[in-house]
């Protein structure tokens, strides 16, 4: 793990879980100059899964808890890929799902929590365009998923990779 954002994660109390394994025919992370997108990580957390549908009932502490597993998740997976991430320049777009009854309307409330912590983490990089959409339902009947664009650094470590 980097050094300045694992100082951070330790100063808030944070830790990653282990990187993510797709649960289909996908990879958690792909890189093409420099953007990385990382696939829908779902709040899931160990073996359980934070469900839905979100409601006008719906806990904040449960909604900050469910955007929080997603976005270490993803920050996990983009870590195992990018070899550390110091190497994150700016977190550029969050796009959330969240599975939600049909007469909710609030679905920032739920999200927001994923931006404030990006920004708790990365600082003035973790700033980021971002989406906020309500569905029908998600996969294990997840209250929210969550998908993250990032520019990170090419470095020597980057690989370009062609197909023959």
């Amino acid at each position: 793990m980097s050094k300045i954002i694992s100082q951070r994660l330790t100063e808030l109390g944070l830790r990653l879980p282990e990187p993510p394994i797709p649960r289909g025919e996908y990879v958690s992370v792909v890189v093409h100059g420099g953007i990385a997108y990382v696939s829908g990580q779902v709040s899931r957390a160990d073996l359980a899964v934070i469900t839905g549908p979100a409601s006008s009932e719906t806990p904040s502490s449960t909604a900050a808890t469910a955007a929080h597993v997603c976005v270490l998740r993803a920050l996990s997976a983009l870590e195992q890929e990018r070899g550390g991430l110091d190497a994150v320049e700016r977190i550029l777009f969050l796009r959330g799902y969240i599975h939600a009854r049909p007469e909710f309307l609030d679905h920032s409330r739920i999200l927001d929590p994923a931006s404030r912590l990006l920004h708790e983490i990365f600082g003035e990089r973790g700033h980021h365009a971002r989406s906020a959409v309500g569905v029908a339902s998600l996969p294990d009947g997840g209250l929210l998923e969550i998908e993250l664009m990032a520019a990170t650094r090419l470095d020597s470590n980057y690989k370009v990779v062609s197909i023959t």
